[in-house]
């Protein structure tokens, strides 16, 4: 190898050894190029191939089922046999002899197998005629078919044998370019390791030896040489770095002995220019700096070596300072005067400013004059004095009481403001000690505590009361500091304080305002929270479970909204002295807002002794009240919970403890109700409900179905009712008594009740087109829905006039509630409706309070009877009295009456013999969906085709 290199023409220069290497570098990586190339096109090829070889087989399997499926069914399947043939015979005429088919280029396959393809190929031929053969049979037969199958399945495995092959190969062809990359990859690590050979050789060791010589030289040793020859770049430097050593030495020998000489000269200077106190300066006659020690550098916040670079001095002072300096060292330039001292202020390198002292005294420096003297810093020392004078205006005129005091609290001195705010001039308190202005508030505890701090800390910070000179008691805020000596004994106590009694009060005042309640001045939400933690706190630390009490007053609403906000505000307060009446000094009545109040019941031996308490606020709450102007009755609904039973922290309680009040609501109100894991349990099984319900809502899964309304005298349905259902994927069909409530509460029901009313008008405009114009529709409002802001009766009647439907074609059905609770909005929106030609019909007459001043407030068009009164009707029972007496108002009254729940023949013809209107219910037909109902009409109206009865429509949710 050594002998090979030597007799190589080599370059003599760098540039030209570095165009050879990059030139074997650019052939190396161009070989590397082309055999990855020929690689990849390899590799491609074979994986088109497969692909196509796939695409065949699959051609193969979708003819077949094209075939059986338009075979069956003619009309509804269409088969293309043609084009499928052309596809597979292009896909083997490219594998046969290369070309291109499905848009993939591929080579003619290799000898070996075309074998394969050639028996693939036949058993196409014979598959193809299967084909064309169940094609020409009849919808019946079934041979051909078999025919097809076995066709097909041939085909298949002489697919598979075909692609296995194709498999092989591949392997093939992958393990022959593995041995080709391995010998690239040899061939490449050979002329790598030949070019380092040569680059070892030529560059690298002439580098090294030259690198080596360079370290000598920077460790001293200039003696050392390269001796290279002079062929190239290397060599020349070489030389260059030999003469360099030789007169460098020399130098060195002249530079030591000069120094030796300085060395002496500067010890001296360094002595006086080394210290942490003064700056010390040297000036040429340009006023320029041309030399600064350390301090001075550090006090004027400058680098040292940019102050001696000829730093104009003139950039250390304002222009107006600078003047007076500069007439200060002209003075000392020009021999007038020799030295001078005097006080200025200067300007540090940040801009900030310092008070400094100057020294200065005139010299020769190279036969020219100079100025050298020093800087000091002296802006502590003025601060200082500017304190001092501060300090003493402050003591003077501050507002607040200054007092200074021995070590034993005797009297020093005081300022002006002691004497306004305690009445104690100076002389009446100088000598004396600070007790004599003590109110006798604080007991000796307090003020050992007080010395005790000064002792250990040296200061102390707090309020006391302390006692006017007139005898007048006064709060103030007092700091005592401590001074002491350099020897750290105490020197005096400082006092400063300032009178706030009145500050005090407000804030006493502010904090009730915020933590209690205006009305009742009973603690508020943010008080009972604290209260809650406090009382979690203790019962932790004692081990006595507490009970705490969640309280909402039954029928407030009604009596704020019909006697006014007066007449509730005092009810509210008398409901708050009568719960603090009830429980025990050590429990807690809190109001959190309208009308819910919180009992927290302390320090309970055992669970059961929460419950007297709790029977005594219902006794209580539920007594008579006697307002300004009227007497009301209330009730109140309890839910109790108990920690730690029922949750660790406050937020789990206060939950747990609405949950079990809104339990006892629902059981009729009036009571309470113990917190049971159930009730979280239907809790969360109502979340879960609103969630579906919403899923519901966005997906459309309603639907509506329709229960037939008939004449109680000819039985002809003329009414109907929709009734909303809900079919949930896992819960299965969920009863409307179930969302419907949700609904409400959660805000849905505007949403639900807009799609019920869309789309029971549109099936509406649909039956009043095909079966009869004088078709109507009532519209069943939840009390919710009509409340809503965003219900607009504009909107429902826009919908009409979309569908051209006259408003007569629609009535709107209310429940009681809704009348009960009605405000202005609500009575204005039903007004609209009714002004635009609606009706009203009242739902569930009979089961609420059933006042007849609603029927004449709103004008109500329809009664209708509640299923509970028919349900039990028979000839001359109650239930049959007070039916008849409906009917007999509504009739006096001009309203039409419609009985639900008719379930039997007898049912039908008592509340026919008592003047009924209309009748509803499974005697007459259950609730069918749009399809039958229609059905249901048709039959009627071939049968009654001369009848002409109004019809109505019930939309009920």
């Amino acid at each position: 190898m050594t002998s090979l290199l030597k007799k190589l023409p080599w370059p003599r220069t760098l540039h030209s050894k570095a165009l050879w290497a990059v030139f074997l570098i650019a052939l190396l990586a161009l070989g590397n190029v082309l055999i990855m190339q020929l690689l990849l096109r390899q590799s491609d090829n074979l994986a088109a191939t497969l692909n196509l070889a796939g695409k065949m087989r699959m051609l193969s399997q979708h003819i077949a089922l094209e075939a059986m499926a338009a075979h069956q069914h003619p009309n509804d399947f269409r088969h293309v046999p043609q084009e499928h043939y052309a596809n597979f015979e292009s896909a083997h005429a490219a594998l046969r002899h290369g070309g291109s088919a499905y848009g993939l280029q591929v080579r003619a396959l290799d000898q070996g197998l075309q074998p394969a393809l050639l028996a693939l190929h036949d058993g196409w031929q014979q598959y193809r005629q299967a084909i064309d053969a169940l094609d020409k049979a009849p919808v019946a037969a079934s041979a051909e078919a078999v025919q097809v199958m076995a066709a097909s399945k041939r085909l298949l495995g002489q697919a598979e044998t075909l692609m296995d092959g194709l498999v092989q190969f591949a392997d093939t062809m992958q393990r022959r370019a593995l041995a080709g990359s391995l010998g690239l990859f040899a061939l490449d690590g050979l002329l790598l390791a030949l070019a380092y050979r040569l680059m070892a050789r030529r560059v690298l060791r002439p580098i090294r030896l030259l690198t080596e010589q360079c370290r000598d030289m920077a460790q001293g040793r200039y003696g050392a040489r390269t001796q290279l020859p002079m062929g190239d770049e290397l060599g020349e430097l070489a030389g260059a770095l030999d003469h360099s050593a030789a007169q460098i030495a020399t130098l060195l020998q002249d530079v030591a002995q000069e120094r030796t000489a300085l060395a002496q000269v500067q010890a001296m200077f360094d002595g006086l220019t080394d210290n942490t106190v003064a700056g010390v300066y040297l000036l040429d006659e340009s006023i320029n700096i041309i030399y600064a020690n350390e301090q001075l550098a550090h006090m004027l916040g400058y680098e040292r070596e940019v102050l001696t670079n000829h730093f104009p001095l003139a950039r250390l002072f304002s222009p107006a300072t600078y003047a007076v300096v500069h007439a200060r060292l002209q003075e000392r330039l020009q021999g007038r005067v020799h030295s001078a001292r005097y006080e200025r202020t200067a300007l540090r390198a940040d801009g900030s400013k310092i008070d400094i002292e100057i020294f200065g005294s005139f010299m020769t420096l190279h036969r020219r004059p100079a100025v050298i003297g020093m800087m000091i810093d002296i802006t502590e020392r003025k601060r200082a004095e500017t304190s001092v004078r501060r300090a003493a205006l402050v003591y003077q005129h501050t507002s607040e009481a200054m007092v200074v005091t021995d070590p034993q609290g005797v009297v020093l001195d005081v300022n002006p403001a002691f004497t306004d705010i305690t009445g104690y001039t100076a002389a009446e308190i100088i000598g004396r000690r600070m007790n004599m202005l003590s109110s006798g508030r604080h007991d000796r505890a307090f003020y050992q505590g007080l010395w005790a701090s000064l002792h250990d800390t040296g200061s102390w910070s707090g309020d006391i009361c302390n006692r006017h000179k007139n005898g007048a008691e006064f709060l103030v805020r007092l700091t005592i500091s401590t001074s002491h000596n350099e020897d750290g004994s105490v020197n005096c106590h400082i006092g400063l304080f300032a009178d706030v009694t009145e500050k005090r009060r407000r804030e006493a005042s502010i904090w009730h305002q915020a933590h209690y309640d205006h009305l009742t001045q009973l603690p508020n939400r943010q008080m009972f929270q604290q209260n809650l933690q406090r009382s979690m706190d203790n019962a932790r630390a004692s081990g006595q479970p507490f009970a705490l009490v969640f309280l909402d007053l039954d029928l407030f609403k009604e009596v704020n909204d019909t006697f006014g906000h007066d007449e509730g505000d005092e009810l509210l307060r008398q409901v708050a002295r009568r719960l603090q009446a009830c429980v025990r000094n050590t429990d807690q009545v809190a109001r959190l807002g309208g009308d819910e109040f919180t009992l927290t019941l302390q320090n309970l031996k055992q669970l059961e002794d929460a419950l007297p308490i709790c029977r005594k606020v219902l006794h209580s709450v539920a007594q008579p009240y006697e307002l300004k102007n009227n007497t009301v009755h209330i009730s109140v609904s309890a839910g109790v919970t108990f920690f730690p039973r029922d949750g660790q922290d406050g937020v789990a309680l206060l939950k747990h403890a609405d949950l079990a009040m809104y339990a006892a609501k629902d059981k009729g109100r009036n009571q309470f109700c113990e917190f049971t894991p159930a009730m979280e349990q239907e809790a969360q099984e109502r979340r879960l409900l609103l969630r579906d319900l919403q899923q519901a809502l966005d997906e459309g899964d309603f639907t509506l179905h329709y229960q037939p309304i008939v004449d109680m005298q000819s039985q002809r349905t003329i009414k109907a009712e929709a009734l909303l259902r809900w079919q949930q994927s896992v819960r299965g069909q969920v009863s409307p008594a179930q969302f419907i409530p949700l609904a409400e509460e959660s805000g849905l029901i505007g949403p639900l009740g807009d799609w019920v009313f869309q789309q029971a008008t549109r099936q509406l405009a649909e039956w009043r087109a095909e079966l009869d114009p004088d078709f109507q529709m009532s519209v069943n409002v939840s009390p919710v829905q009509l409340q809503s802001c965003k219900q607009q009766a504009q909107t429902w009647l826009q919908h009409l006039h979309d569908l051209q439907l006259p408003s007569s074609a629609l009535v709107i059905e209310l429940t009681e509630s809704v009348l009960m609770e009605s405000d202005k909005e609500t009575n204005a929106k039903l007004q609209t409706l009714q002004v635009a030609g609606m009706q009203l019909a009242l739902d569930d007459f009979g089961t609420g309070y059933s006042s007849l001043s609603y029927l004449k407030r709103l004008d109500i068009d329809y009664l209708k009877i509640d299923r509970s009164f028919v349900n039990q009707l028979t000839p001359g029972n109650e239930d049959n009295v007070l039916c008849e007496a409906i009917i007999v108002m509504a009739h006096q009254l001009g309203i039409r009456v419609v009985a639900e729940g008719v379930e039997t023949q007898e049912q039908h013809d008592i509340l026919r013999a008592a003047g009924c209107d209309y009748g509803q219910g499974y005697w007459y037909c259950r609730p069918v969906s749009p399809e039958d109902f229609g059905a249901r009409l048709r039959e009627e109206r071939s049968r009654h085709a001369n009848i002409h009865d109004p019809a109505l429509m019930e939309v009920a949710i």
